[in-house]
Parts: C-alpha cells; sequence; structure tokens
C-alpha cells in the first residue's frame, strides 16, 4: 500500500474566541477520514508574537520547518478579521520559505458574516504564489459560523480533498524527479 499522504493542517488564529476552532476540527477530521496523514498545527504553540526573518528560525518554529519540509502540502483554515487574515499567521507562514515549494495549499475561510472568509483566502492565495505554492481551487468556506453545523459540509468538502489528494500525489511525483541541488 502507498504511504500516506502528509498534508498538515494549519489553524490560523490564536485568538482566545476564536469560531475558527471548530471548523479546523471537522477539517482536520476530513482530512484523515480521506487516509492522509494530517497533523493539527495551532499557531497558538508556534508563533511568540514578534516579527523575525526567515533566517532567524525562533526555537519552537523548528518543529514546523521540519514538518513542512517533509510534507506533500498543506491545509489553512484561517478566519477573516478585518478582510484579511490574523497576523500571527502571517508570522507562521513568513518563517519559512523553500520548505513550501511546489506543494499544494488549500485555504479554507471562516467568518461570522456571509462572507465566509473570501477575501483572507484571495490574500493568502497571493502569498501562497509567492512561496511558490499552488492555490488550489476548490478552498471551502465556511460563513456563519456561530450557527456551524459540520454535516452542511460533508458533500462540499469531497471536492476539496479530491483535489488535494491529485495535486499532492502529482507534485510529490514531480519534486523527486527534479535534480538535487
Amino acid at each position: 500500500m502507498d504511504q500516506k499522504l502528509l498534508v498538515p493542517l494549519l489553524l490560523g488564529s490564536g485568538r482566545e474566541s476564536r469560531r475558527s476552532e471548530q471548523v479546523a476540527a471537522y477539517m482536520h477530521e476530513q482530512l484523515q477520514s480521506a487516509g492522509f496523514e494530517a497533523p493539527y498545527v495551532d499557531v497558538r504553540d508556534y508563533v511568540t508574537g514578534v516579527t523575525f526573518h526567515s533566517s532567524q528560525l525562533q526555537p519552537k518554529m523548528k518543529a514546523w520547518k521540519e514538518l513542512m519540509g517533509r510534507a506533500d502540502g498543506l491545509v489553512i483554515v484561517t478566519p477573516e478579521y478585518n478582510h484579511g487574515y490574523p497576523g500571527e499567521l502571517k508570522i507562521m507562514i513568513d518563517s519559512l520559505k523553500a520548505e513550501y515549494a511546489r506543494k499544494p495549499v488549500g485555504i479554507c475561510g471562516v467568518s461570522v458574516g456571509r462572507g465566509g472568509g473570501v477575501r483572507a483566502i484571495e490574500m493568502l492565495r497571493l502569498v501562497a504564489l509567492t512561496l511558490r505554492m499552488v492555490p488550489l481551487s476548490e478552498g471551502p468556506t465556511f460563513a456563519g459560523v456561530s450557527k456551524f453545523n459540520p454535516r452542511d459540509y460533508d458533500e462540499t468538502i469531497k471536492p476539496f480533498v479530491d483535489e488535494m489528494r491529485w495535486f499532492a500525489t502529482v507534485l510529490k511525483k514531480g519534486r523527486a524527479e527534479l535534480p538535487e541541488k
């Protein structure tokens, strides 16, 4: 049997009252049910609140670097705060560079309102492209999260999971075929 694809799930908000945590738990369950190895990563466990250059990796970030170096893709669950994504998520993402290259990223937006975090998703897509990642087209949005019912999303998550599997598989093979540096 083929080895499981390693696709960490990153919860991008460190707020105490974050509502995106329930969506992250749901997405984590979906990835695991689909057969991915999906470590749950919480920005609270890594980000110190201070920005730093990626060449000056903070001690807590070494585990993140190692995980993303082995990862076949990444799923980010982020709320939308004031038409953007959280600062702690920006710090976490900016802590690495080479480890993200040529890997798919699925971005799940969360909001209390009707938008479902689409502005945060669009901003993160641009950052992902700069980091040479491949943003998935099927990024699920979770609007009205205060009334979140996971079963409302079961059918809409399948295309996202299928796209992640396809891109993670193809890009993993492609990375393996690259000449050594």
